[in-house]
């Protein structure tokens, strides 16, 4: 980032100052260059809040504006760009709730197994390479361009920062109407929480990252992860202490209207109390402690500590932060063009595929996947020869699947809906489902599996899956309440972008020899003789993943390491 950083930064500081107060649909989507308006702007108080929410609906998870050119052109290799449609549709293929065999940003090589071992004992290796570790490591460098998928994450998140970086620069420069401590504090805390966002991700992705807090310039000092994610510890207590000092409800509030789109401010989005940006925040400290650390290693404090953040994390009916699709086109407000990877996921398949594997966790009569789950018209076997990875009956289905159509003809579909204005929910931080989820589980990993249980069945009746009751009398281990996790974790938080976490902090993804990979997986083959499908239900997967990326070589290659921290894994099978 060190060298285009500061050149991109003025560029969006007028990009995001032509964002103007608009109706709802036209907020995010229409925007035009009517005042030429400079970096003076920031010194006024509705140019820096209009720079601070387009900084991180448009610098952290923008993509293509449907019409012009794209935002980080770099990035953009066929796909399309934004963090809810790469990003996210990344860390659920590598934890193998969906799949994507194309070659766009390398793909193929990231969510690809190195070995799978089918029902009648053949084992079938990565075809298109050595293993992924291998392959994404070799594409860790510039002349791939936007192949070189350890590049994207780091991208938005650094950009994300860079834009809270110029808000806290310029917060004490306008003059406020209302209260001005108030919404000073406001527009601290938006950026704190937000800093805090992007260093979780760095910090839970990569290797090592960097520590900037001067808006448009870098250093060499990288730190390692660890050191990362309490820089993000950090930032969210900043926001905590920040939210805490705000005396002035109503100010508060006129600031955060301003700073959320309007479109986000409906379904589960909406502007959060005081209180309930906190829940917010604590829920986001909860996963990032969650998911920095593995389960195998955990101890009761670990497990109290997620208790303790969780317990005041978001509350049912706390407004989240989420994007919404168009009105025209269904796809995300911020990306009509590429939208989210459960848009890439509907329809007939082509882009992004529903796992097999996912399919197998969901329980029988389930209706969130009787309400949005459908057959292909064919299986997809070994897609374009890439893997028995990549194969699938199921797809997505938009506005709800057949099921819910058939039988609701008014009610939204309960849980993923990728058709109708306004319809989505695309949660672009925590949720309920999720903080709901991790009390559950720091429950049972204390001695409380009855009530972790009893958190499921909410979590499941929340989501109209319709299911009876987990029974604590017959599920009365950690393992097979850890087992009840492991699924519903994988189902209820399906396109969030959580997926990679939970399966490299339970050691799935981790290479066959340090006790990795799934057992009794459905993976599909074909006949040799008539080329009939064979649907394989105790296969064994060796995924043998990263466990956590390299620095991307363009920052490298542009920002020298002047320390000792390791910018790169030392895995390489």
């Amino acid at each position: 980032m060190k060298i285009i950083m500061e050149k991109i930064t003025k560029i969006f500081i007028v990009l995001l100052l032509m964002i103007v107060a608009q109706s709802c649909h036209d907020e995010l989507s229409k925007v035009t260059n009517v005042n030429a308006p400079t970096i003076a702007a920031l010194s006024t108080e509705i140019g820096l809040a209009q720079y601070a929410k387009g900084g991180v609906y448009y610098n952290g998870f923008g993509g293509n504006s449907g019409t012009g050119p794209a935002y980080y052109p770099t990035l953009d290799d066929g796909l399309g760009e934004g963090m809810l449609l790469i990003v996210n549709g990344l860390h659920d293929a590598l934890g193998d709730l969906i799949f994507v065999p194309w070659g766009n940003n390398s793909f193929k090589f990231a969510d690809n197994p190195t070995q799978i071992t089918l029902d009648d004992n053949s084992v079938n290796h990565m075809p298109v390479g050595v293993s992924q570790p291998y392959e994404l490591k070799l594409r860790n460098d510039r002349a791939y361009g936007a192949g070189n998928i350890m590049l994207i994450e780091w991208t938005y998140m650094y950009f994300l920062n860079n834009a809270c970086n110029e808000v806290l620069a310029y917060v004490d420069k306008p003059a406020y109407t209302g209260s001005a401590d108030a919404k000073k504090a406001t527009l601290k805390a938006w950026s704190y929480f937000w800093k805090g966002y992007a260093y979780s991700r760095i910090g839970n992705m990569y290797v090592a990252g960097l520590i900037i807090d001067t808006p448009g310039v870098s250093n060499g000092n990288y730190v390692t992860n660890t050191v990362i994610i309490t820089e993000a510890n950090k930032n969210f207590d900043l926001a905590i202490t920040t939210l805490n000092s705000i005396t002035d409800a109503s100010s508060y509030a006129d600031m955060m209207g301003n700073l959320i789109p309007g479109q986000s401010q409906s379904g589960t989005g909406g502007v959060p109390s005081i209180a309930q940006f906190i829940g917010n925040v604590n829920t986001l400290k909860a996963r990032t402690a969650l998911a920095s650390l593995r389960v195998k290693n955990m101890v009761a404090a670990d497990w109290n500590n997620i208790l303790t953040l969780a317990n005041t994390g978001i509350q049912n009916g706390d407004p989240v932060f989420i994007m919404k699709t168009t009105q025209d086109i269904n796809k995300s407000y911020i990306d009509p063009q590429f939208g989210w990877s459960a848009a890439y996921a509907s329809g007939s398949g082509g882009t992004y595929y529903i796992s097999e594997r996912l399919m197998q966790d969901f329980n029988v009569n389930d209706e969130r996947f009787l309400s949005n789950i459908d057959t292909l018209g064919s299986p997809v076997v070994n897609l374009r020869g890439r893997g028995l990875g990549f194969g699938t009956r199921w797809n997505l289905e938009d506005a709800g699947g057949t099921w819910w159509r058939a039988n609701n003809t008014t009610a939204a579909a309960p849980y993923v809906n990728v058709s109708g204005f306004g319809v989505d929910n695309i949660y672009m931080a925590g949720s309920y489902e999720e903080n709901q989820l991790m009390i559950a589980e720091a429950k049972i990993n204390t001695g409380d599996i009855p009530g972790g249980l009893a958190l499921i069945d909410g979590v499941r009746a929340y989501q109209h899956a319709n299911l009876p009751a987990l029974n604590s009398a017959t599920i009365n281990t950690v393992p097979l309440a850890m087992e009840e996790i492991r699924k519903e974790r994988r189902i209820a938080l399906l396109f969030r972008g959580l997926a990679f976490y939970d399966a490299r902090r339970m050691g799935i993804t981790d290479d066959v020899s340090l006790g990795g990979g799934r057992a009794n997986a459905v993976v599909l083959s074909a006949d040799p003789n008539t080329g009939n499908t064979i649907v394989n239900t105790h296969a064994f997967i060796n995924y043998n993943y990263l466990p956590y990326f390299d620095v991307p070589q363009n920052e490298l290659d542009f920002n020298v390491e002047i320390g000792s921290t390791p910018v790169k894994t030392t895995i390489l099978q």
